[in-house]
């Protein structure tokens, strides 16, 4: 019996932002869900995506990485993947969030956006110059983080190693499904780190500039947006001969 499929998707600007293209995208998903498993990687937090799932068309998957990877949950049980945030326990956000106080580019997201692994800014148009100053920074403080920079204003301060692809290959792993078998979609920057980890990538056609950019046999520009973008993409990695 062959493994099953499985699509990682970001959710608000790749399967959310179109409800029409959303429709499509269920119609199919249904008569295909016994061979395809649905993760959905998000900077939103668990509770937030359900809440999603509940008064949108999304349908509901096997499993949620929110906070931009810092949590990984079974859905709909909401139980938190073992091993993983023991990872990196560690990390202090009270920490960060003095060391980068100084910073009147940095405006903080809502605090329901935060959390214990997740520190999040506003900060509009940051340059890679900014960005390195803000990792000396905290390497200099004794908190080395992952920066995460993406639509050229949300800013994610997370643990060292951490992110949606880091989620998404240690929850793969657990699954026991090959990265051939494996299908990524995004829209933004925080998705970039889950292409080219061996996964068939779909980049939708309203992506921003940093992915729209991706190049490579393993990735594939739609040129429909949304959940329909992302329909063009399983369909094609799906189409005989792929994967």
């Amino acid at each position: 019996m062959k493994l099953p499929f499985v699509l990682v998707s970001d959710v608000d600007g790749t399967l959310l932002g179109d409800d029409a293209a959303l429709d499509g995208f269920c119609r199919w998903y249904v008569e295909q869900q016994a061979r395809i498993r649905l993760v959905y990687a998000s900077g939103r937090f668990y509770e937030s995506i359900v809440e999603s799932i509940q008064t949108t068309g999304l349908p509901p998957p096997d499993a949620i990485i929110g906070g931009v990877g810092t949590e990984i949950r079974a859905h709909p049980t909401g139980e938190p993947v073992g091993g993983w945030q023991e990872r990196f326990s560690h990390f202090r956000a009270t920490m960060v969030r003095a060391c980068l106080s100084r910073y009147e580019a940095l405006e903080p997201q809502p605090v329901h956006l935060q959390s214990a692994y997740k520190v999040s800014y506003f900060a509009i148009d940051a340059t890679e110059e900014f960005l390195a100053q803000l990792r000396s920074d905290l390497q200099r403080a004794g908190c080395p983080a992952r920066i995460v920079y993406s639509s050229r204003r949300d800013l994610d301060v997370l643990p060292p190693g951490v992110d949606k692809g880091a989620a998404a290959e240690f929850l793969i792993r657990q699954w026991g499904v090959e990265p051939r078998r494996v299908m990524v979609s995004g829209d933004s920057g925080n998705d970039l780190s889950m292409f080219g980890r061996g996964y068939r990538g779909i980049v939708v056609g309203n992506a921003h500039d940093d992915l729209k950019a991706l190049r490579g046999d393993g990735v594939f520009h739609s040129r429909r947006t949304h959940a329909a973008g992302v329909l063009e993409g399983l369909q094609y990695w799906l189409s005989d001969g792929q994967p």
